[in-house]
């Protein structure tokens, strides 16, 4: 075999090969990881979201509910200097409140 023909047959042959395996292996790599690094999480985001919604309001609503009861206790020791209508109005948003949070957890169970 002369060099031309070596080219033409065996070198040009051998490379364009190559560079389809190659190609094909980088594509494939790449649909790949794309998917499982960056596609995959983007799915499950709402899902993570909203447990660590739910995680922060368990953590939280605990202090919420003691400084509503530390506020409604305020308002009744001041109560007697606030007036009978402005204590009235105190216990009624304190209940409203507390039928709001507890009605809220009823829904949650």
């Amino acid at each position: 075999m002369q060099f031309p023909e070596i080219v033409w047959y065996v070198i040009l042959p051998t490379a364009i090969l190559t560079s389809l395996v190659t190609a094909f292996l980088v594509y494939y790599l790449a649909r790949k990881l794309y998917y499982d690094e960056i596609e995959k999480p983007i799915d499950d985001l709402p899902d993570r979201i909203a447990l660590k919604v739910e995680e922060a309001g368990d953590r939280l609503l605990p202090r919420f509910e003691e400084r509503v009861k530390q506020g409604f206790l305020s308002a009744l020791k001041d109560s007697p200097k606030l007036g009978p209508e402005m204590t009235v109005g105190v216990i009624e948003s304190a209940l409203k409140g507390m039928d709001q949070i507890i009605s809220g957890r009823r829904k949650q169970d």
